[in-house]
């Protein structure tokens, strides 16, 4: 038998089922999915067979699949915590902590990314260039997960459990952090396929990834200087259809966990 709702057994059952649910019953998430762990399998069934145009591309998909992942990581968990830090201290601090977080999802700031690779030179190491592209991403999550935790924090639920005498941090741990971890999961998913693109579209331009690096975006660029349409096709197939993938997912991720996010208290 399940808990009332608001205690302890949302970490185990129930919304979490049913979020889960919605997002396998989301078709264009569920197809990302696949892809995703296709896509992986592939890359390191690659790694070890190696060889060819096929064996070129995937080795490629490891180098950015790797950055992409460790630079989205870090844009996610530095967006939550500017999201979660601009509610938590207050309306003032909120407007003058998000103000720029807006300002900068309005601008082209995957060209930032390349310019930080061009100053760098050809010198450049991974760490640097992971932690620009993790400060590219992180203010569209910070928006996102700002906008979810003030959805939350309007909800019924808190004000009554508030008027029932709950302290502060009881109302934390049995009805914030539940309710958040789905939407603000949603919101930190949506740093991997900016961090994917803009590292792509830096290496396209020889200003990504170093020397000897070789992700989907430097393979490409080779492809396309060397005139080699065998070449392109691989790479540039299947970076299309990941950022396809993570976004499809990510898609699935918002509807599913919002909804859930909306049903349990």
């Amino acid at each position: 038998m399940h808990g009332p709702a608001g205690t302890d057994s949302h970490w185990r059952d129930g919304p979490w089922q049913k979020a889960g649910q919605r997002l396998t019953a989301h078709r264009p998430a569920a197809a990302g999915l696949t892809v995703l762990a296709a896509l992986m399998l592939a890359v390191a069934t690659g790694l070890v067979a190696g060889g060819g145009p096929v064996g070129a591309a995937l080795a490629a998909g490891h180098q950015s699949l790797t950055f992409a992942l460790f630079s989205g990581l870090g844009g996610a968990a530095l967006g939550l915590l500017w999201g979660a830090a601009a509610v938590a201290l207050g309306e003032r601090a909120e407007r003058a902590m998000m103000a720029p977080a807006i300002a900068l999802t309005g601008l082209p700031l995957a060209l930032v990314l390349p310019l930080a690779g061009g100053l760098l030179g050809p010198e450049r190491g991974l760490a640097p260039m992971a932690v620009v592209t993790a400060l590219i991403a992180a203010p569209a999550v910070a928006v996102i997960a700002r906008d979810e935790l003030r959805a939350l924090l309007r909800r019924e639920f808190l004000s009554a459990a508030q008027a029932a005498g709950l302290t502060g941090g009881r109302r934390l741990r049995r009805h914030i952090l539940p309710n958040a971890v789905l939407p603000l999961a949603a919101a930190a998913w949506t740093a991997l396929p900016r961090a994917l693109m803009t590292e792509s579209l830096a290496s396209l331009l020889g200003l990504g990834l170093p020397e000897g690096v070789t992700g989907w975006g430097t393979a490409i660029g080779a492809a396309v200087r060397a005139g080699d349409a065998v070449a392109l096709a691989g790479p540039a197939l299947l970076l299309a259809l990941t950022l396809w993938a993570l976004h499809g997912v990510g898609d699935g991720m918002r509807l599913a966990f919002s909804t859930a996010a909306g049903g349990h208290q």
